[in-house]
């Protein structure tokens, strides 16, 4: 009796003493991308003992506002906050987990250079913003050109022709399309026909590729902001659709699951991503910062992690994500400073990636 009266204390205690920490999805439940993210924060949440609320944003920047304001007028405040700012109504969001002194971290940098340089850097304008965890999308989305191109120049020495789907009107598709006009500077016999903005929809994307074709002409390559716009691309291809060139070289981002199929069964080039980690490495740092380590730094202007393509060279270290992937295997406790007394961070995904094989 004593023994189960034992094990019930250390229940309360472990309870008491958890970190509380709400996680706003930006989308709605049921969007792979985004569900994924979750799945992974859950798994690390598990490890770390972190009681991981998942709330809500519905893919609007009004209702994820309206998550934020919902978890501040709680009468039981969580410890710390992680969720993607919007355009339009940042400022408004940082001020209201101000307000309510919730410390919280933010994901990506979305926003317009105009927005970001208003709020300056964490833990400057606004105390509680202890840190961010973003990448490079700039890099990025040079890095789905550089591959693109290269397959393309083994089927075609002559001019290659190049049609960019971008996103919305946000910092991330606009720095994503950065990194494909940087890597078309670099490359000679490389032509940009038009970047076009399809607003991360596949059917849109399906639509404009042929508007492209009847327009330009033969497409050699479509680099798209997201993998959705990708496989919009393809659909329209695989229809027969005579003007569409069938061996246009397609790619996109966020390695989702039909993305990764199709870059095994070669109908994509590659999908570029790592970004599915986002939350999970956040959960990290904040379980790090928890436990008297200084991570976070005033001013801090420096990118998390690097975003890495998956194509033919490495599809099939990388193929298990298509499958469904058992997260609890991964120990995510192996990537805190708190566990490993490293000094830095190591956020590798091929060690990830060894602990699922």
């Amino acid at each position: 009796m004593k023994y189960v009266y034992f094990l019930f204390l250390l229940l309360c205690q472990s309870q008491v003493f958890a970190i509380e920490v709400t996680f706003i999805n930006p989308s709605v439940p049921g969007t792979p991308f985004w569900d994924r993210v979750t799945a992974i924060a859950k798994a690390a949440a598990e490890d770390l003992d972190i009681n991981l609320t998942v709330v809500y944003g519905k893919d609007n920047r009004v209702f994820n506002l309206q998550a934020i304001q919902a978890v501040t007028s709680n009468n039981i405040l969580p410890d710390y906050l992680m969720f993607m700012p919007y355009d339009g109504n940042s400022e408004l969001s940082f001020s209201t987990l101000e307000n309510a002194k919730i410390p919280f971290i933010t994901l990506e940098r979305t926003l317009l250079p105009e927005e970001q340089k208003l709020l300056e850097l964490p833990l400057e304008k606004y105390r509680y913003w202890l840190g961010e965890i973003f990448h490079d999308n700039t890099a990025a989305g040079e890095l789905l050109a550089d591959t693109l191109i290269a397959a393309a120049v083994k089927d075609n020495q002559n001019i290659l022709k190049v049609a960019g789907l971008a996103g919305s009107f946000s910092g991330e598709s606009t720095q994503r399309t950065l990194g494909l006009e940087k890597s078309i500077d670099k490359h000679e016999n490389i032509e940009l026909l038009q970047v076009a903005p399809a607003i991360w929809s596949r059917e849109r994307s399906r639509y404009i590729i042929h508007q492209m074709a009847g327009r330009f002409g033969k497409i050699d390559i479509a680099w798209a902001a997201s993998d959705g716009m990708a496989l919009g691309v393809l659909d329209s291809v695989k229809s027969g659709y005579e003007e569409l060139n069938p061996k246009m070289k397609i790619g996109g981002f966020d390695w989702t699951v039909e993305a990764i199929e199709k870059v095994k069964s070669k109908e994509l080039v590659a999908t570029v991503g790592g970004h599915i980690f986002q939350a999970a490495w956040g959960l990290i740092k904040i379980y790090d910062h928890h436990h008297d380590k200084n991570v976070f730094i005033k001013g801090l202007d420096q990118k998390t992690y690097d975003l890495q393509v998956i194509d033919q060279d490495n599809i099939d270290t990388f193929y298990l994500l298509a499958e469904k992937v058992a997260w609890q295997k991964v120990d995510f406790n192996v990537f805190t400073l708190t566990t490993t007394n490293n000094d830095h961070y190591n956020f590798d995904i091929a060690l990830v990636m060894q602990m699922l094989n």
